[in-house]
This record gives C-alpha cells, sequence and structure tokens, in this order.
C-alpha cells in the first residue's frame, strides 16, 4: 500500500515546481491563449523547473563566492528569480524579440498567436471601425475602443464592442449611436468581421 507524501517530502516537491510554475504563470498572462489543463501544467512546471535549476542552481553552490543565509538563497533561487525570468519571458514573447533574432539568422518560426482570430485583435489599432455579419443576416457596426474585448479562449470567441455605431442604408458617414452603448456578441452567432 502506497503511503503519503511527508510534510517534508511535500514542501520539496512545492519548492522544486514552484519555479516552473511562477515562470509559466507569468509568461501565460502575457500570451493570449487559454490555459492548458492541470496535467499537461504540471508537465510543463516540471519541465521549466528542470531547466531553471539546471542554471540557476549551480550559481548557488560556488564555494568561493559571496556568502548569503540559507533562507535568502532559498527565497531568491525559488521566487525572486523564477519572478524576474517569467518577466523578461513576457517581455520577449510581447517584443517578439525570439522572431526578430530568428530571421536575421534565416530561420523561420511557426507564429505564437494559434488562430487568424487572435492575430486580427492582438494586432488591432484602437479606434479600428469593424463591421459584424451575424448567423441570422444582421449586421453589428463599432469602434474597437481600449475597453472593447475580444476573447482569446478557444472555448468561446465572443466579442465586446464598446461603441456601437450606426451605417446608414443611403452611404452617409457612419455614426455612434445616441445614447451611446456597447454590445457583447457571442462568438457562435458570428459569420465574419470587416475591418475598417
Amino acid at each position: 500500500m502506497s503511503e503519503f507524501p511527508s510534510a517534508t517530502e511535500t514542501i520539496r516537491l512545492v519548492s522544486l515546481l514552484a519555479p516552473g510554475l511562477i515562470i509559466a504563470a507569468i509568461r501565460t498572462r502575457a500570451i493570449t491563449g487559454s490555459m492548458p489543463d492541470l496535467k499537461d501544467r504540471l508537465i510543463a512546471y516540471a519541465v521549466i523547473s528542470t531547466a531553471y535549476f539546471a542554471v540557476v542552481h549551480p550559481l548557488f553552490n560556488v564555494t568561493n563566492g559571496i556568502s548569503i543565509s540559507v533562507w535568502v538563497a532559498d527565497l531568491l533561487q525559488n521566487f525572486i528569480i523564477p519572478i524576474v525570468v517569467g518577466v523578461c519571458s513576457a517581455f520577449v514573447h510581447q517584443w517578439e524579440w525570439s522572431y526578430k533574432i530568428a530571421n536575421k539568422v534565416g530561420l523561420k518560426l511557426a507564429h505564437h498567436l494559434p488562430t487568424a482570430w487572435d492575430y486580427l485583435f492582438d494586432s488591432l489599432v484602437e479606434e479600428t471601425l469593424v463591421l459584424i455579419s451575424l448567423n441570422d443576416g444582421s449586421q453589428v457596426a463599432g469602434k474597437m475602443t481600449r475597453n472593447s474585448f475580444a476573447s482569446s479562449s478557444a472555448d468561446e470567441r465572443d466579442l465586446f464592442i464598446q461603441e456601437v455605431w450606426e451605417v446608414p442604408d443611403n452611404g452617409d458617414p457612419w455614426h455612434p449611436l445616441i445614447p451611446a452603448r456597447g454590445i457583447l456578441i457571442c462568438g457562435k452567432d458570428i459569420r465574419f468581421i470587416e475591418v475598417y
């Protein structure tokens, strides 16, 4: 019969996975997309932690270096440095440095955004006008403002447009509805989106 891990073993396991969890959590917040399921996350945490400790652990075991207390070393190694690595990883992702470096050496990387939906709404500039055609044949026009939002979840591609506009049938310019209003559109109701 298997025994439950002791408190010491549990703490040791958590401290081994903590850097991977911290790095992955910060990086995931910077990347468009949904969180993988728990089993995949645990594997990712373990892989990231293994790579992290392979690089960082030797730095804390130098015999002729700066002497720091054990608790400070643990705090640095298990929390502070993983936070810094996670933030740096998020910046590398958001500024697309890996693509820039790969292009300079002639390497073609797969795009980090998984769908055209994510690509479109990731690259939209503020104040862009959109015309959404719905499955029932109706259309909704609006302006994608700072407070508009396009879901990046693969399960539900909903869209919130903060400023709904009217598109006159006679070809006159578009204008915001008065009183001002926003609209939430479920992804399953969207047929296609035109961007202006």
